[in-house]
């Protein structure tokens, strides 16, 4: 009988990153950095929303903070 090998099997994941690379990930961003808050509202309120902030000349953020400290107290 003839002696069958199996084929090696070759990793696609490619090489892996260097440490140094990899020594910052883990890194807790900036109070003072933005990051994204993401969720879905209905068209009409996002529209009755965004005017209320151009009429009272603040942006739409500020709005939300002001909105989110008015509701916690």
């Amino acid at each position: 009988m003839a002696d069958i090998k199996k084929p090696t099997r070759r990793s696609t994941k490619g090489v892996p990153p260097k440490m140094e690379e990899t020594s910052r990930n883990l890194a807790k961003p900036s109070t003072t950095e933005q990051a994204p808050l993401n969720f879905k509202v209905d068209a009409e309120f996002k529209k009755q929303y965004k005017l209320y902030a151009l009429e009272h000349g603040i942006s739409m953020v500020d709005l939300l903070k002001a909105s989110f400290e008015a509701y916690r107290k």
